[in-house]
């Protein structure tokens, strides 16, 4: 029997993740290169605390009642360097909460299900100036075919570096073994930092799996975050505008096994943490503070070591520890190895967004060039 034609379909409404919660959870387990950042989870937190002023765009393949494809995307408004733009892309904010963004879709559907999606975002042109796919890592498997059908169908595009590297480890030895292969210096300082802090006082990490150890050393959590440097900055898991979110990632993701949070107390104070999601063979190190009193101690490098030692010994280990963000100094202790990442920008053959195009791939970088020799010159 010759096998139905599959069907599209785009959810705009918010009862859409519980419509499609169980078909995009099992397509995620289906799928070998998916993440959490595209997970039904993951967006429907990230909706319920930062989608105000957006519009959600789940487009999505059928085959038969099956799910095989989807496109976790929104519509919504941001400026590209003073000018007003009107986007669809990832569900995702400019905190950059949301890293490795990808469409979830099945590898014998992934090339019809991206033609589909492109024509019918270019069917829908007066909602959008600019297709905005952000974090998109370079090497996902949608990416080249997702270059691909935007070449066939002749479409302008252009994309970009981002800053989001995404450094990470593969944890397929003992910690000894990967210890060893450090620099001399580097552990050195390691065993000299250790040593410091068990010195300090009574040292206890701990790995929190459930909501009820969540709620219970929350207040804990957030204290140690505010008198963080990015507390101070107002971007940390305390700040209000994201308690919202990390609270009901923390419950979704405790209840799919997903929730991994990481403490360091010394003397029976929580000095340091790191809030991670565990899912997919993959343990994402999201978001990490410490207590700036404790500074001089090192708290969040002795506790990534004690995560990483952990990581190593267990009999199952993840496939991937991936450090997230961008590449930072203090990371490349612990890894050489990235995924590097891109914007891709898609524009409609209109004045507005050819305008776009020009001014940020074209006028910026030829302005940024001048400011830079001006400076030499000077």
């Amino acid at each position: 029997m010759q096998q139905d034609s599959p069907r599209f379909e785009v959810f705009t409404e918010l009862g859409a993740f519980s419509t499609l919660k169980a078909a995009w959870e099992g397509l995620c387990d289906a799928v070998d290169d998916v993440t959490v950042f595209s997970s039904c989870a993951w967006c429907q937190s990230w909706w319920e605390a930062f989608g105000a002023g957006s519009k959600l765009h789940l487009f999505t393949m059928w085959q038969g009642d099956k799910l095989v494809g989807i496109a976790p995307l929104m519509a919504g408004k941001t400026s590209f360097h003073g000018l007003p733009v009107k986007t669809i892309g990832f569900i995702q904010d400019h905190q950059n909460h949301s890293l490795h963004n990808d469409f979830v879709v099945l590898p014998e559907y992934r090339r019809v299900f991206l033609q589909r999606l492109v024509q019918s975002l270019f069917e829908q042109t007066a909602l959008w100036d600019v297709l905005y796919f952000r974090n998109i890592a370079t090497l996902s498997e949608n990416y080249q075919p997702l270059s691909g059908v935007l070449d066939a169908a002749g479409r302008s595009w252009q994309q970009r570096a981002t800053p989001f590297d995404s450094p990470y480890l593969t944890p397929v030895e003992s910690w000894d073994e990967y210890f060893a292969k450090m620099t001399r210096i580097n552990r050195k300082n390691l065993k000299n930092l250790h040593n410091k802090m068990q010195k300090a006082g009574d040292v206890c990490v701990r790995n929190i799996r459930t909501w009820e150890e969540f709620q219970a050393c929350r207040e804990e959590l957030y204290e140690v975050a505010k008198n963080s440097w990015s507390g101070e900055r107002g971007v940390s898991i305390a700040a209000l505008n994201n308690r919202g979110f990390i609270e009901s990632l923390a419950r979704s993701a405790a209840d799919k096994g997903w929730l991994s949070i990481w403490t360091l107390s010394l003397d029976g104070k929580v000095i340091a943490l790191e809030f991670h999601l565990r899912a997919f063979g993959r343990e994402h190190a999201l978001y990490g503070h410490y207590h700036q009193e404790f500074a001089s101690l090192s708290p969040g490098t002795y506790l990534e070591m004690a995560i990483l030692k952990q990581i190593h010994a267990e009999e199952e280990k993840v496939q991937v520890y991936d450090f997230c963000g961008a590449f930072d100094s203090y990371k490349k202790r612990w890894t050489k190895t990235c995924v590097p990442h891109c914007d891709i920008l898609i524009f409609k053959d209109r004045v507005y967004s050819s305008y776009i195009k020009f001014q940020e791939f074209r006028l910026v970088p030829f302005l940024r060039e001048k400011l830079r020799a001006a400076q030499l010159l000077r």
